[in-house]
C-alpha cells in the first residue's frame, strides 16, 4: 500500500508541474505573440545542418551533354596570378560583357589575392594580361577586366535569378587539377544559408568556376572545396562527403552593382 500511495502522489506532482508549465507558456503566447516563431526558425536552423546522402550518392551517376559543355567552354576563361616564373594559382572565371574592346571577367577573389602578374587565358589559347582587378569587400569574388581582341566574338553568361534547388542537376565548366575547360556534372542541394554542390569530378582548380544549370544559366560561382562530416537527413548518422560552395545569384549581383 506504501509504495501504492508514493506512485500516486509523484502523479499528482508531475501533472501539476506539467499544468504550471502549460500555463506558463500560455501566458507567454498571450504577452508575446511572435514568441513562438523562434522555435520555427531554431528548428530550420537544426535542419539546415543535414545532408541527403542520397543525393551525394546519386550525384556519381550525374551525365553531361557535349553540346551544352561546348557551349559553356565559350563563355569560360582560365584566370591566374602567377607568383613566380615557374609558379602560378590557376582557377576560372566567365566572362559577363565586352564593352568599348574590354572584357569583363567573372572570378573568385582568392585566385587574385596573391601578388604578381594577373593573367586571363581564352579557349583558343590567346593570353591576355589583366588591365585591372576589382575584388569584392564581402563576398569571394572579384571582376578582371582584359582587352579583347579586335573581330572576336565572346559570348557572355546568363545569370539565373537565385540559386540551385535541392537535387537540381549542374555542369561546372572549369580547370580541375591540371585539365582546363572540363565539364564536371553533379547534383546541388539548397541550404538556408549555402548552396552545396555533390560534384565527384571537381577540383580546388575549379575556383572561379562558373556553375550551370541545363539550360546554361549561371547559378554560381565555385568559392571553396570542403571535406567534411555532416549528419544524415534519413539516419542522423555522421558521414563524410567532399561538397563545393558557391556564391550565389544574389551575392554576385550585389557586387556587380558596387564594383566600381
Amino acid at each position: 500500500m506504501r509504495s501504492l500511495t508514493r506512485v500516486d502522489f509523484s502523479l499528482v506532482v508531475l501533472v501539476m508541474v506539467l499544468a504550471l508549465l502549460g500555463g506558463g507558456i500560455w501566458q507567454m503566447a498571450r504577452a508575446f505573440p511572435d514568441a513562438g516563431k523562434g522555435l520555427v526558425i531554431y528548428a530550420s536552423e537544426q535542419k539546415d545542418l543535414f545532408v541527403d546522402a542520397g543525393l551525394v550518392r546519386e550525384s556519381y551517376h550525374v551525365r553531361g551533354t557535349s553540346g551544352l559543355a561546348e557551349r559553356l567552354r565559350e563563355q569560360t576563361v582560365i584566370v591566374a596570378t602567377r607568383i613566380s616564373p615557374h609558379t602560378a594559382y590557376m582557377g576560372a572565371g566567365v566572362v559577363l560583357s565586352t564593352q568599348h574592346g574590354r572584357i569583363k571577367i567573372l572570378t573568385a577573389r582568392h585566385i587574385i589575392a596573391h601578388a604578381g602578374r594577373k593573367f586571363v587565358i581564352f579557349p583558343d589559347h590567346t593570353e591576355r594580361r589583366a588591365l585591372r582587378v576589382i575584388p569584392s569587400k564581402t563576398h569571394d569574388l572579384a571582376l578582371v577586366y582584359v582587352e579583347a581582341v579586335p573581330l572576336t566574338d565572346y559570348p557572355a553568361v546568363r545569370l539565373a535569378k537565385d540559386t540551385f534547388e535541392t537535387g537540381q542537376q549542374f555542369i561546372v565548366m572549369g580547370h580541375p587539377g591540371a585539365k582546363s575547360w572540363t565539364a564536371s556534372p553533379g547534383l546541388a542541394e539548397r541550404h538556408l544559408y549555402t548552396t552545396l554542390l555533390f560534384c565527384p569530378t571537381c577540383d580546388r582548380g575549379d575556383s572561379g568556376a562558373g556553375a550551370f544549370d541545363r539550360s546554361g544559366m549561371l547559378h554560381g560561382i565555385v568559392v571553396s572545396k570542403a571535406i567534411m562530416r555532416a549528419p544524415s537527413s534519413k539516419t542522423g548518422e555522421y558521414i563524410k562527403l567532399t561538397a563545393f560552395e558557391i556564391e550565389q545569384p544574389e551575392a554576385i549581383r550585389a557586387f556587380l552593382r558596387t564594383a566600381r
